[in-house]
């Protein structure tokens, strides 16, 4: 496994990480004052999901006012990445920093079959997720 770090902002975070068996991308942006933006692509499951902790990590620090977890890349979501999606939200929550998902469909399908589409709801496109 190799992780590329790029500082961003005063803190690290880890933009492209892979292993053996599946992929994963991370990378950040700052559209506007107070949001962050993390762009995930690959697949979210049992391998990759700790390398999205770890990219999420010190994002928390930094003192947003809003996270948006873009998933529109991921091809697959399975349940260790909906438990870092589930610790996100208790952490925005814990440092009252909003936080929205963007994603395609089969994301919107794994947080339906879970059962977490209240807890963690979907905004239609970036551009909502930046407002809402």
């Amino acid at each position: 496994m190799y992780a590329q770090i790029e500082p961003i902002g005063g803190y690290s975070v880890a933009t492209a990480l892979s292993s053996s068996s599946a992929s994963l991308n991370v990378s950040l942006s700052r559209p506007a004052q107070g949001a962050i933006v993390v762009h995930v692509a690959g697949e979210v499951d049992a391998a990759t999901a700790p390398d999205l902790a770890a990219a999420l990590g010190p994002i928390w620090s930094s003192r947003p006012a809003r996270v948006v977890l873009d998933l529109s890349g991921v091809s697959f979501l399975g349940t260790a990445g909906l438990s870092e999606l589930l610790f996100a939200a208790e952490r925005a929550e814990l440092e009252q920093v909003t936080l929205r998902l963007v994603g395609p469909h089969c994301v919107r399908r794994a947080l339906r079959a879970a059962g977490l589409t209240d807890r963690l709801p979907l905004s239609a496109d970036l551009g909502e997720a930046l407002e809402r």
